[in-house]
């Protein structure tokens, strides 16, 4: 078993454990949302030292038709989950969501996807950029955090809930999950635009120079100010519709489990914006996940690549976990190509975990990473167990 103490975990003889890991997060549908004959991957991820997955299962997975719950496709889950403890890997149960809905991404059932017809762009130069573009996908982002009714009359964050208390009683006697995460990176809806559309708006009032339609040419000044606007607004969302999300999920998942929730911000608090997470209550049953990357992420721009920006980012997350005094385990973090300079970047990375005494899971695992000499420094000496307190 895993224990919270503080700001780090122990293990049942009170020895400090760290977690070093990889994402394992299958979003094919056809494929069940699970990948084929996990075993070898995971002796693999054993004998290189990994000692944690944060294992993807998807809403569209647990609840197809309103109401109904496939056990069957939870128990394929549960076996991943099994079959990883006997490779001596913890898991981190993440309930998954790129886009909200498998309609555009994954996520939500597409009974839960009340996006009222609106139009959704048909390519973005980046899949990330249809969180503002699109139209459907913001819509029923708002529906959801409205608890707006689904075709049988029940709120979508009721369901929502009612979902999750049915899986975490399912996973609560597996052995190897240490925490239920409610969602990765949510997605507030509207808000963001409004917040970058607000952002613009004052920018443009404060400096006569500022150029609305060339935010690269930006001054830091400008920068500072225009972050700062945004920032307000998604800190506000965190604290005002996040925080009390994950105290539903949490009053409802305490009645079926002991296990903790892990609890990240908000889809752009991956980046530089400041998160509005805090404690959910005073009993520690609670894991801090941010995710971080560079504004680089997914693109072909990695030469531009900035480490500062990384270190900075990081260290925000950390003013938030001392506030808050909870263990970290950075959910996400890499995504990088397999190029020359991975390991390096890797190697960057490690530098932040270690001075942090940071817990991880990176992103993500792929057919191959495991033989690829680009990721070598995933692999990495580092005190899995100490019988005191790491310093």
């Amino acid at each position: 078993m895993v224990f919270i103490r503080n700001d780090h975990f122990e293990d049942e003889k009170g020895n400090q454990i760290l977690f070093n890991g990889i994402n394992f997060v299958c979003k094919n549908k056809e494929a069940g949302y699970l990948f084929a004959d996990p075993e070898p991957v995971f002796r693999r991820f054993h004998e290189q030292g990994f000692n944690l997955i944060r294992l993807g299962i998807f809403w569209d997975g647990v609840e197809p038709q309103p109401g109904v719950y496939d056990t069957e496709y939870l128990e394929r889950v549960r076996d991943v989950a099994e079959l990883a403890w006997k490779y001596g890997l913890y898991t981190m149960l993440d309930m998954h969501q790129d886009l909200f809905s498998c309609k555009w991404g994954d996520g939500a059932p597409l009974w839960a996807t009340l996006d009222d017809g609106l139009p959704h762009p048909a390519n973005c130069t980046m899949w990330y950029d249809a969180y503002l573009q699109s139209e459907a996908v913001i819509r029923a982002a708002d529906h959801f955090w409205e608890n707006a009714p689904a075709e049988d009359g029940v709120g979508l964050l009721d369901h929502y809930t009612k979902m999750w208390k049915m899986s975490a009683k399912f996973f609560d006697s597996c052995e190897s999950v240490i925490g239920y995460e409610p969602m990765n990176e949510p997605f507030m809806g509207s808000l963001a635009r409004n917040a970058f559309g607000e952002a613009t708006m004052r920018c443009a009032a404060k400096f006569a120079d500022y150029d609305p339609q060339n935010p690269l040419a930006m001054s830091a000044e400008q920068a500072a100010f225009y972050m700062g606007v945004v920032a307000e607004k998604l800190v506000g969302f965190d604290r005002e519709t996040l925080m009390p999300f994950y105290r539903r999920i949490q009053e409802a998942v305490k009645d079926v489990s002991k296990k903790p929730l892990i609890t990240g911000g908000n889809i752009y608090s991956s980046s530089t914006i400041p998160t509005g997470i805090g404690r959910l209550d005073d009993n520690g049953c609670q894991i801090y996940a941010p995710h971080g990357y560079d504004a680089v992420v997914d693109s072909d721009r990695y030469e531009s690549f900035n480490k500062a920006n990384v270190k900075a980012l990081f260290a925000d997350k950390k003013r938030s976990q001392t506030e808050m005094n909870l263990p970290v385990i950075v959910g996400e973090w890499g995504a990088f190509p397999s190029k020359d300079f991975t390991n390096d970047l890797i190697r960057h990375m490690n530098g932040i975990l270690e001075q942090y005494l940071w817990s991880s899971a990176y992103w993500q695992w792929k057919p191959g990473i495991e033989n690829d000499p680009n990721y070598a420094d995933l692999s990495r000496a580092y005190p899995m167990v100490t019988a005191d307190k790491l310093k």
